[in-house]
């Protein structure tokens, strides 16, 4: 069903304005126009049916104001008017010019004729709106008095829906790329099509709106109120540029909420200040269905301060980590600021794992060169103590494989000449041994000779000797001789030994031991961290 004012009733309603006169509709002209589509848009330039088609004319019965810029006009007929038929409704002003047209599907208008026929009674209304429509026609009395029943209950109901949606959606909620900048265009700002929520309030932009800021800076808002409009209360909205978005109630008693779009800059740069939600679905509850596991855009992922009242209690929560109470929180950010404290105490700081691979934040002290840009923290603490590495971009770790550690003398003495970090080689502390055998004084030994049993000894009388038992006379001649003793039978020899007196004798010592000098140990993963 197609309803506008015509180009008439334009020009009539801009020639009002002009001369700050009253404009006044005074009639409503039925007719049947054969062959009429109810739903086809207004011929906003045609002039009314010719006076065959139509049915009647009739003074309005009554006019009443919606809101500043709708007013509304009512025909009454009854029972006592008929017959007819019609599809076609026109407001008249008091001047005979045609204001406005509606197209309906086929409206019958019978009389009372008993007992043969009841007759039907009729109200028509007729919305007009344009800005400035109350002041223009000046009309004075609110609709709701005689239009229709505007009970709290309506109310109530209306209020409740907004209520719901604004719990749902909060104080504003845009859908994809609703009232989002699209760019300027020949100086105007061009806002996208979309669904959005503005408290409670579900509003609809069909296409891209342009908006032409009377300034060159300034702030870009959405005006939106729940106005009637004849026997219905709908949702109408505007978009404000400059001043500031404050809810507030019109002349009526309306109720208009507000919300920041977004700021144009003096060189032309927007920012958006919308709450955005991105769905491609049409509906959230498809949105939700088509999702598998976690959801982290809802509320138990994404809960803010400002969810829980954290915002109100400024003074329950503390950034500081040196903070020592237990009536204050300790934010994220303080345990981070002590997780970095403790992870720069601890640079440089050589552990031993029973793992063979490093644990988070620490390297193999394996004598390696590494990056001094990477770890430049560990390089600030241990410098080059340990190797130069490449001289410029490197700098070598500790090498601790296979060794033992030794805490550093620091001037007490005993390791004299060391400097920290210093490697030293295995040693033994010199040291003499002396061996002995005790003295056994001044002494000999006794000896025997082994028993050789009965023998004899032969003599050998030697030549030029005088043989006396031969010859019995001495001088004369030579002749070798032997003879043998007597047996002197099975007999020993006693042996005397000189004594040697106090003396020593020379000891060995065979070597023990293995390769090297170590106590009992357990092998462990060398690690500094970084």
């Amino acid at each position: 069903m197609g309803a506008s004012i015509t180009h008439a009733g334009e020009s009539l309603i801009a020639q009002k304005l002009g001369n700050q006169q009253t404009l006044v509709v005074s009639r409503f002209v039925l007719a049947n126009v054969p062959g009429l589509d109810p739903n086809a848009n207004v011929d906003r330039a045609a002039a009314k049916p010719p006076i065959t088609q139509v049915v009647g004319t009739f003074a309005v019965t009554q006019r009443g104001y919606v809101n500043p810029n709708q007013v509304v006009y009512s025909l009454m007929l009854g029972s006592d008017i008929g017959d007819f038929d019609w599809n076609w409704l026109g407001l008249e002003s008091e001047e005979g010019v045609l204001v406005a047209v509606t197209y309906v599907p086929l409206q019958q208008k019978r009389k009372n004729n008993l007992p043969q026929q009841v007759g039907n009674n009729v109200t028509r209304n007729f919305l007009l709106a344009f800005d400035g429509a109350q002041a223009l026609t000046g009309i004075t009395i609110d609709s709701s008095t005689w239009q229709f029943d505007y009970t709290a209950r309506m109310a109530g109901i209306d209020e409740r829906e907004r209520v719901n949606n604004l719990e749902l959606y909060g104080q504003s909620l845009f859908f994809d790329q609703a009232f989002a900048n699209q760019g300027m265009q020949n100086n105007r700002v061009r806002l996208g099509a979309g669904v959005a929520y503005v408290a409670g309030l579900r509003i609809e932009q069909v296409g891209v709106l342009e908006i032409m800021p009377p300034t060159t800076s300034g702030k870009l808002w959405l005006d939106v109120a729940m106005e009637r409009q004849l026997n219905q209360v709908v949702t109408t909205w505007t978009v404000r540029f400059g001043g500031e978005p404050i809810p507030y109630k019109d002349s009526l008693g309306v109720q208009h909420y507000t919300v920041l779009l977004g700021t144009v800059a003096y060189d032309g740069a927007y920012t958006d200040y919308r709450r955005v939600f991105m769905r491609q679905e049409p509906s959230l509850i498809e949105h939700f269905a088509s999702k598998q596991g976690t959801y982290p855009a809802l509320r138990a992922q994404a809960t803010t301060k400002a969810d829980v009242g954290l915002g109100n209690l400024p003074n329950a929560k503390s950034d500081d980590p040196e903070t020592n109470s237990s009536d204050i929180l300790a934010t994220t950010k303080a345990l981070k600021s002590l997780r970095v404290a403790i992870d720069a105490a601890g640079v440089g700081l050589v552990g031993m794992f029973a793992m063979d691979t490093p644990p988070a934040g620490w390297l193999r002290a394996n004598g390696s060169a590494v990056s001094r840009a990477t770890f430049s923290a560990l390089f600030a603490r241990i410098g080059t103590r340990f190797g130069a590495g490449d001289g410029s971009t490197t700098f070598n770790l500790p090498d601790l494989r296979g060794r033992f550690p030794r805490f550093w003398d620091d001037g007490r003495g005993i390791d004299i000449g060391r400097t920290l970090g210093s490697d030293q080689a295995g040693t033994i502390q010199s040291h003499t041994h002396t061996a002995s055998t005790s003295s056994a004084g001044q002494h000999t030994h006794t000896g025997t000779t082994s028993t050789d049993g009965s023998h004899t000894h032969s003599v050998d009388y030697g030549r030029g000797e005088e043989d006396v038992r031969q010859t019995g006379t001495p001088g004369g001649a030579y002749r070798g001789y032997n003879d043998a003793t007597g047996a002197a039978g099975e007999h020993s020899h006693t042996l005397n030994l000189q004594a040697a007196g106090d003396h020593t004798h020379t000891v060995t010592i065979n070597p023990t031991g293995d390769t090297e000098t170590r106590p009992g140990n357990v092998s462990l993963l060398a690690c500094i961290k970084f």
